[in-house]
């Protein structure tokens, strides 16, 4: 199941939208940078089976935006509808939020990045939808024979999602709506306002809100790389810091461990490059330090 091509999402803007989209180009294998009547947009096709989930999503997306946090908030198409099918698929139509994306080396970024989500968070606190996928530790277990390439990786992994289902029944976690992929490419900066945005929506869900932040530690380089970003998280969700110390060890255990099976896959699959081989070396460290630290 491919993306259509680029004049056929323009034909289903045409046709649902009804605007008359100029340029539309690739930004991937299923997103456009589309221009209409001088604006600057994203289109993005998903396969269809996915569709009530993105549009999960794209609602919550909607509803940050509302508060002031550019989501990359859908445009309803000419019948209100969220998405529109089209090849096999379904299309949103997105405003393109402004802006660079925030770098993972740089402490001011890393401050703005965790100010950013923490606010995200935040905004969702009252927002519900009944397509939001929940977080279950369990379902994130990757299967298959690259597993097996690092005898570490398997018990790792199965070790960190029993810690990561004790916490989540022992203690008193604060629950919501998650991104589930707050990496630093998601962020937006716009030197014009000095607004920071964050879009890439699409696959949200709900679960303990320090699962967000501890993917946006380890994006950030790790623990003792994400000070800044943690303490500025704190100040801007609802999250209380006490909270954050007991429950956060174990979810980046089990974010360290993910990462390494994902990096593990590439390699099994054709080698790797070897940024594969750095970081797999790179999160094997990381997850030995944390998981003493347990």
């Amino acid at each position: 199941m491919a993306a259509p091509a680029a004049e056929v999402m323009r034909t289903a803007l045409r046709r649902s939208w009804q605007c008359n989209p100029g340029p539309c180009m690739p930004q991937g294998r299923d997103t456009w940078q589309v221009e209409i009547n001088g604006g600057q947009f994203v289109g993005k096709w998903v396969p269809m089976h996915r569709r009530s989930g993105f549009e999960a999503g794209l609602s919550a997306a909607e509803h940050v935006d509302a508060f002031g946090v550019g989501a990359g908030a859908p445009v309803r198409a000419a019948d209100g509808a969220l998405t529109v099918a089209e090849s096999d698929g379904v299309v949103a139509l997105m405003h393109l939020v402004p802006g660079r994306a925030l770098q993972a080396a740089d402490p001011l970024d890393r401050q703005w990045w965790g100010d950013t989500l923490g606010t995200a968070h935040r905004t969702l606190r009252r927002f519900t939808h009944p397509h939001l996928a929940k977080f279950d530790p369990a379902s994130l277990l990757p299967s298959g024979p690259h597993i097996a390439i690092e005898p570490w990786l398997g018990p790792a992994l199965r070790e960190t999602v029993a810690a990561v289902r004790r916490v989540m029944v022992t203690d008193q976690l604060t629950y919501g709506v998650l991104h589930n992929d707050p990496q630093a490419a998601h962020f937006r900066l716009d030197p014009a306002t000095g607004a920071v945005g964050l879009v890439g929506w699409a696959g949200a869900g709900t679960g303990p809100l320090l699962a967000d932040l501890a993917a946006a530690v380890l994006a950030a380089g790790g623990p003792d790389a994400a000070d800044g970003l943690v303490d500025a998280y704190l100040r801007a969700s609802r999250v209380p810091r006490d909270e954050c110390e007991a429950a956060l060890p174990a979810l980046l255990c089990l974010h360290a461990a993910l990462a390494a099976a994902d990096a593990v896959e590439r390699i099994h699959a054709d080698g790797g490059r070897l940024e594969d081989q750095a970081a797999l070396t790179r999160l094997a460290a990381l997850y030995g330090q944390l998981a003493a630290a347990l």
